[in-house]
Formats: structure tokens, sequence, C-alpha cells
């Protein structure tokens, strides 16, 4: 009698299983299956991409790629998503092709197709890149006057709107904590976001999102700390002259510039040209150390441009060394095609329009106050940076942190990555700030096994362990 009772126990608990499983199924939007990526390899996960509406009368649309996780309980697992700064530069070229993505560009020579990526993100997360703001990569508008102008306020309630119908499309996972992800100008695009998510929670019979916190990498956050850490690191680490540096340290105003275009000053104009024309032409200001690479960049289209929250207008894009595989990869009609994108859209790494139309007022304006509020809220905040980037450099973001006064609550000390110091951590109450020792701008590119390991105490909510 107790073998049948076991036995009857054991049935109801598999059909139940099956039948959750038959529910896991249907409940994703198999219109957005990717099933013939050109030159994909075999992997065990599935991957979405498409559109998310975000605004039906003046037809914006979002694209997206959605990774499950490559890993036995992805179900289970949170939804991270992802976001490139710019403003105006592509997440799924960028953070899925180059730095964190299971698959990258084959372009070694005598290689082709995709190859796959051992540290991709999400073996530890299901993963979404999001291509933000609207006209950027993949995504559109119907409405040409939305390519006019954008700011962060318009960027956060387009986000806001794609996260609802992102987990409207994948109901299964509207249970599933909630990470956003980011780097750059993601040092807007996070908090803002968070803040807007914390708020639409708060209003009965909305869709709740399981938000829980953010990790941000080298992130634009104060025009003026940010600037004048640029500024300091460049003289530190002897790029600039000292006629140069007393020149911009009297001549701009780093609050009011994110770049050198916009300073009314010609002294500054003119000691900013000389700094990244003369001084620092001849490495990447994204990772002074690395070689200085002649051939074309992902980022080739957005040279001479504000495609950057940097100080200096006139500071080239990073330099990827080898072919712009993924530019042309992203426009053939078949991959288009795979990925349910728009098949007129020519996709370029970085938006030159968005960028150039981004508001100026939303670029200077500080985060700090967003963060004052965020740390009320109970959410987990990591920062990391890449401590060779010299376009947004640890040492602005370690005088921001400073403005914020947060109480210390594990002192200074250097993390232990495979019994080599990783970098330096302070742990705050509140937030945990992470340096990553030898990586520049885009620390998942530059060391993509301590940038996951990164990502993993992260999500763990474990300290980076010590020596």
């Amino acid at each position: 009698m107790q073998e049948s009772i076991k036995c009857s126990v054991w049935l109801a608990s598999l059909v139940v299983s099956l039948c959750l499983q038959q529910a896991w199924v249907v409940a994703a939007d198999p219109s957005h299956r990717v099933l013939r990526l050109p030159g994909q390899p075999p992997v065990r996960f599935k991957h979405y991409a498409g559109y998310v509406s975000v605004n039906e009368g003046k037809g914006r649309a979002i694209f997206y790629w959605f990774f499950e996780a490559d890993h036995r309980k992805a179900g289970t697992l949170p939804v991270s998503f992802w976001f490139n700064g710019g403003p105006g530069c592509s997440s799924i070229g960028a953070g899925a092709m180059y730095e964190l993505g299971p698959f990258f560009n084959a372009n070694e020579a005598g290689k082709s197709g995709l190859v796959r990526n051992k540290h991709s993100w999400n073996k530890a997360s299901n993963i979404v890149f999001v291509d933000s703001p609207v006209g950027v990569g993949y995504s559109y508008s119907n409405t040409s006057a939305d390519y006019n102008y954008l700011d962060d306020e318009l960027t956060a309630i387009d986000a806001m709107a794609f996260l609802v119908g992102w987990f409207t499309k994948f109901p299964q996972y509207q249970s599933n904590d909630v990470y956003l992800l980011g780097e750059s100008y993601a040092g807007h695009y996070a908090p803002n976001l968070a803040k807007k998510i914390l708020i639409h929670n708060e209003i009965p019979g909305k869709l709740r999102i399981k938000l829980k916190g953010f990790l941000i990498g080298n992130p634009w956050t104060d025009s003026y700390y940010d600037n004048k850490g640029a500024v300091d690191f460049w003289y530190h680490h002897s790029l600039i002259s000292d006629e140069t540096y007393n020149e911009i340290q009297k001549s701009c105003d780093y609050r009011q510039e994110p770049a050198v275009g916009f300073s009314s000053s010609a002294a500054c104009r003119n000691a900013a040209s000389h700094a990244s024309n003369l001084e620092m032409a001849e490495i990447d200001a994204y990772n002074i150390y690395a070689g200085n690479c002649n051939s074309i960049s992902v980022n080739d289209s957005a040279k001479n441009t504000k495609t950057r929250p940097s100080f200096f207008l006139a500071l080239k894009d990073s330099n990827f060394c080898g072919p712009d595989t993924t530019t042309p990869y992203l426009n053939l009609p078949e991959v288009k095609a795979a990925l349910h994108a728009r098949p007129g859209i020519n996709w370029t790494e970085c938006s030159l329009q968005i960028n150039s139309q981004y508001s100026v007022t939303s670029v200077v304006e500080s985060m700090l106050p967003v963060y004052r509020y965020l740390l009320t809220r109970g959410l987990k905040m990591w920062i990391y940076s890449g401590d060779i980037d010299g376009v947004v450099p640890t040492t602005g973001t370690r005088y921001w942190l400073r403005e914020l006064d947060l109480e210390v609550q594990v002192p200074w000390y250097p993390w232990n990555h495979s019994t080599q110091v990783g970098g330096w951590t302070q742990v705050y109450k509140g937030l945990t700030f992470v340096t990553v020792r030898d990586a520049g701008h885009m620390v998942p590119a530059d060391k993509p096994s301590q940038a996951l390991h990164v990502f993993r105490r992260f999500l763990a909510g474990k300290p980076l362990p010590g020596f």
C-alpha cells in the first residue's frame, strides 16, 4: 500500500512537471525564436530576437536579442538586460558580439562564421541585449521627428515600455529576478530606468518587474567628476604635457561641457584639440596600453563625432584589432531574416544622428541625486571599472563615489582571481565598487574571465574573494 501511494505521488509529480514544461514552451513567443542564424555553432540553449513596440501611435519599436541561460536551471535564473552606451551605440554589435554574448564573429585569418564565447554571461543568467534608444542598431521609429530629439527621460520611458512588452511576450519570466547591466552611458540609462521601474511597480494593477539591482562598467555619471577624472588620469599617466593640463584646468568648464565641441572657450577647444589630435593621437583612449591598430574599427562610422560621453569630441573610437566583421554580418539579408529584423534597416555600430541629436542637458546632468534615491530602496548596486580606460576612467568614478559619502563596510582590498590580483574593491553601504586590473573601457572584452567572475559574485550578492 505504501509503495502504491509513493508511485501515485511520483506519477502525479511527473504529470505536473510535464505540464509545467509544456506551459513553458507555449509561453515563449515562438515567432521570435532564432532557428537558422548563419554560421552559428550548435548550442543547448534557445535564443530569440525581434521587436517590442514601445509606442504604437508613432510606430516606435525597440530591438532585442535574448539568450536563455546556458544552464540546466535556466528557467529559475535571473533575467538581465544589457545596454551599451554612446548615447547611440548598439548592444547587439558591441555587447552581444564583442564583449559578453555567447557568439562572436570568427575574425581570425582563415576562419568564418560565429564562434562560441566560453566566458559568455549567459552562463550565469538569462540575458537580453537591447538596442536603445530608438534609432540605434535595428531599433526604429516610423515617425522621423523621433530621431531629431532624444533625452534621458524619453529613453527611460521607452525602455520601461520595452520591459513591460518583453515580459508580456515572455510571461514565464515574470516571477524571475531582474537586473540591469551596461557600460559607459548606461551610467545614465540604468539608474534612470531603475527609478522608473520602482515607480511603475507602485502603481496598482501594473505588471510588476522584480528589479533587484544593476551592474554597470566605467559609467558616465557626473559630468564634473568624470571630466575632471579623465583629464587627471591623462596627466598622471603621462599622456599629456604640463602645459596642456594646466591650460585645460584654466580654460575648460568640466561641469557644462561633455565634449570640446560644446565649449564656448577657444582656449579650451585648442587645448583639447592639442591633447587629442597630437599628444594622444597614437593611442587608443579606450585602453591606453593596447596596441594601436590601423585596421577598420567596428565604430569606424562614428569617428570624429560625439559618440562618447568623454570630455573631448576629437577622441578616436576604440580600435578593435582586425577587420570589422560585425557590420557586414549584421547587414546580411539572411542574418536580418534570422533575427527578425526589418530587412531595409542599415545596421551600424553607432548612430551618428542619434548621438548628435541627444540632449546635451541630459548628458551633463548628474546621476548622483538618482543614486541617493535608489540607495533608500534596497537595490543591489555594483560599479566596476577597467583601470586603464582613458574615456570614463576609474579616477572620475572614485571622485563621485567620494561625493556620495557612503559608509564604508569593507575597506579597500585586492581581490583574487585564479591566485592573481584581479583588481581592487571596496564595499559601501548599498553599493560595491570594483576595479578590474589592466582592463579598458570594455572590461568583458579585455578581461573576459575576470568580468564573468565579477558578474557571478554580483548575482550571488557576495563580495569578491581576497587573498
